[in-house]
């Protein structure tokens, strides 16, 4: 069996690939997921926020390109993304205010709305909100959430119908190598050849790349989300938050209930490890943490969670791009973030691999930046305490 490319991995970013791989349907493509669609990795926990704030231009661009084409197959295509565009928020410290005012000045460079407000004129906006050690929040009214999960069944559906092969439950247990070149994937129902196999599997990369002595830095990291309510039902919150001065963030349900995010942790460090259920007392402290600044839901009622599991760089931002052996193009380490780029990711990798060309949006995010310096372009002057 000969394909032009092997995707491994049928999360989001998997799935957004083979959506912009068969769109214009001139390739052979199969997806190779070890389990159901879209899998039993981060995007099955993730809560799904959508933002374009971020404190470098590269992660804005392809934040701000990823919801325009959220917004836009919608529209177009009739794909259900579960987008709703509720606005979100992000709260930064006193010693951060310069740092927001830059960052936000690129965004409405991008021509998207977005404002930053002082404390009290917030206080205006959200009458919930404690504004104890807040120096400024900037708030964009296009953010909200959408439905990871959904969103990639969205795409691998389209890509099926536009000529996808898929294969569920096969997990590519190594790569197959020759004369220095990777030509396919050992699976455990049998060889598959390609031209070129794209590894999308991001928690489950570095078991296939450390088979071929690559040298990748990357992280498992335990991640997680619990599901709350406050104490009287009242709607808390209106909008998608992420609170920079505790590194928490949440969204409301239309039903009340809020998604509240469980602090990432290495495995190696945590004392739960690969369990993949939610303890008490991290869902306590997560709830604890959203209390701080949205009091209403302190002593709030906790409605259950889940965990998963994704793979970290250091500098905690996506290597996309070629590896050292021909044939083997990387889309791994998301760091708990990929689904709010994963449109951008995919209509630009599908672009370098149909086109063997390089994208200049996606030069910053090349596994070579961590052994060309101590630091990436990612570490900018206008970085916040966690984000």
């Amino acid at each position: 069996m000969n394909y032009d490319v092997i995707v491994v991995g049928g999360g989001i970013i998997g799935a957004s690939i083979a959506f912009f791989l068969t769109k214009n349907k001139g390739s052979k493509v199969l997806l190779c997921e070890k389990g159901k669609p879209p899998g039993d990795g981060a995007t099955s926990i993730s809560g799904g926020l959508l933002r374009v704030h971020h404190t470098n231009k590269a992660n804005q661009h392809l934040s701000f390109k990823s919801l325009q084409i959220y917004r836009q197959l919608t529209e177009t295509k009739k794909m259900n993304f579960g987008y709703n565009p509720i606005g979100f928020s992000i709260i930064v410290g006193p010693e951060y205010v310069e740092n927001i005012n830059k960052n936000v000045h690129y965004m409405n460079n991008l021509k998207l709305p977005s404002n930053v407000y002082s404390p009290q004129e917030y206080r205006l906006r959200e009458k919930e909100i404690n504004t104890e050690n807040v120096g400024a929040i900037c708030y964009e009214p296009l953010g909200g959430y959408g439905d990871p999960a959904k969103s990639s069944m969205s795409f691998l559906n389209e890509a099926i119908n536009q000529g996808l092969d898929l294969m569920e439950g096969t997990e590519v247990q190594d790569l197959i190598i020759n004369n220095d070149r990777v030509v396919g994937v050992k699976t455990n129902f049998k060889n598959i050849y390609a031209k070129q196999v794209i590894v999308a599997s991001n928690f489950w990369s570095k078991k296939l790349t450390r088979k071929l002595d690559l040298d990748i830095p990357l992280d498992t990291k335990r991640l997680g989300v619990v599901f709350a309510q406050a104490k009287n039902n009242n709607k808390v919150i209106s909008h998608s938050y992420i609170d920079d001065t505790s590194d928490t963030y949440m969204r409301p349900f239309p039903d009340g209930r809020i998604l509240i995010g469980i602090r990432s942790s290495n495995c190696e460090a945590n004392k739960y490890s690969l369990s993949k259920k939610v303890h008490f007392k991290e869902a306590e402290e997560a709830l604890y943490r959203a209390a701080k600044r949205f009091p209403s839901l302190e002593n709030g009622r906790l409605l259950g969670g889940r965990i998963g599991f994704d793979s970290y760089t250091p500098d905690q931002n996506p290597i996309i791009g070629p590896s050292e052996i021909e044939g083997l193009y990387l889309s791994i380490g998301f760091s708990g973030g990929g689904y709010k780029i994963a449109p951008a990711v995919g209509e630009y990798v599908a672009e370098e691999i149909s086109k063997n060309k390089q994208i200049s949006e996606l030069e910053y995010y090349r596994v070579s930046r961590f052994k060309d310096s101590h630091s990436t372009y990612f570490q900018t002057d206008t970085m916040y305490k966690y984000m």
